[in-house]
């Protein structure tokens, strides 16, 4: 076994998870301190300067409440459910790449015997399928969650959920099927790199496949307007209902990890990812801290727009939120991957000139 290997494993995952639990702490501030701005008032801005202790504090406060099982609770599948979701959540971030190749400093490079660091953790050949599969369990937690409560607003959450999410997975797989024609890989990394001449955003069946696949990832993160598992008006807070404390916290995380991954995700397939249109970068010696950089604004733009779109479009009605899955993006997808089939085979030459 090559311990090198192993020790630089173990440190790329370390440093993952504590960019993605960092990243998710300070945007549940982000979100509070927007939704404040928009509602015109200050947001959490007590606890440290400028409020930026806020997040500590909430965490503090979730590990020190009072753990609380209702008597009627199915208590194994009652812990097993957020442990699935935080799982998914975590899981699916192994085959993010946040850039390309950054070399080391000397001493950490004669340590672990490599002179580069890929930024990811795996780079599997079907790493977009790898993560369509983990997202997929992810539903299975929510199942739990609303069964294993006993409670008929948590399964209605959990039913409401559950058909929401495997009808928009559709519309999403199929919006990326194009990018994957497009693109001829499944690895990210290689979707990644088909982009360093122009973005697939700027052609036609790229620019549909965006849109589908922005709307479809509001509904698989079951974020406003299509929240309808939680809606607080009809079913108090849906699946996690009777959840508390410590419990409570992991899908609460698990939600905002996942939101994170679809704004990673989205500028990947989209919008190059970490590299600059038209190849601007090419040959720089700090291209790699650089394209970190423009991946980070890229992926911080969707962040803001979650945020943005909560608080500014109301909540679908639930035969509204099916229609417009079955009967609209499902139809464009369809017509879409005949579009960008047929870019790919009459006009193959020009096309691979075109991104590289």
């Amino acid at each position: 076994m090559d311990w090198n290997l192993v020790l630089v494993w173990a440190l790329k995952s370390g440093l993952f998870f504590f960019i993605i639990i960092t990243g998710c702490a300070y945007y549940t501030l982000a979100e509070r301190r927007v939704a404040g701005f928009i509602q015109d008032r200050k947001g959490p801005n007590r606890a440290g300067p400028f409020g930026l202790l806020q997040p500590l504090a909430d965490g503090i406060k979730f590990l020190t409440k009072e753990e609380i099982f209702p008597l009627h609770v199915n208590k194994l599948m009652y812990l097993i459910a957020p442990a699935i979701s935080i799982t998914c959540a975590v899981v699916a971030w192994a085959v993010v790449p946040l850039g390309g190749t950054i070399p080391l400093p000397g001493p950490v490079a004669d340590l672990v015997g490599f002179k580069m660091l890929d930024l990811q953790i795996a780079n599997p050949n079907t790493g977009i399928l790898f993560m369509f599969a983990i997202s997929s369990l992810a539903v299975y937690g929510i199942i739990l969650a609303g069964w294993s409560s006993n409670n008929k607003y948590s399964l209605l959450g959990a039913i409401r959920s559950t058909a929401q999410m495997i009808s928009y997975e559709l519309p999403l797989g199929l919006s990326v099927v194009t990018i994957i024609l497009l693109s001829g890989s499944l690895k990210l990394s290689e979707i990644n790199d088909a982009q360093k001449g122009l973005w697939f955003i700027f052609t036609l069946p790229g620019f549909i496949s965006f849109l589908v696949f922005s709307v479809a990832m509001f509904a698989e993160t079951n974020r406003l307007p299509f929240d309808l598992a939680e809606a607080e008006s009809e079913l108090v807070v849906g699946f996690h209902t009777e959840y508390g404390a410590f419990k409570f916290a992991l899908f609460f995380v698990a939600e905002y990890m996942n939101l994170i991954t679809m704004s990673c995700i989205v500028s990947i397939l989209f919008l190059g990812g970490y590299n600059v249109p038209f190849g601007i970068l090419e040959g720089n010696e700090y291209a790699a801290f650089l394209g970190l950089g423009f991946f980070l604004a890229k992926v911080l733009f969707f962040a803001f727009l979650f945020m943005w779109v909560r608080w500014t479009i109301p909540r679908f009605r639930y035969d509204q939120l099916m229609n417009l899955g079955w009967k609209k993006m499902v139809p464009w997808c369809l017509f879409n991957i005949v579009l960008g089939s047929t870019y790919v085979v009459y006009w193959g030459k020009y096309w691979k000139g075109l991104f590289n």
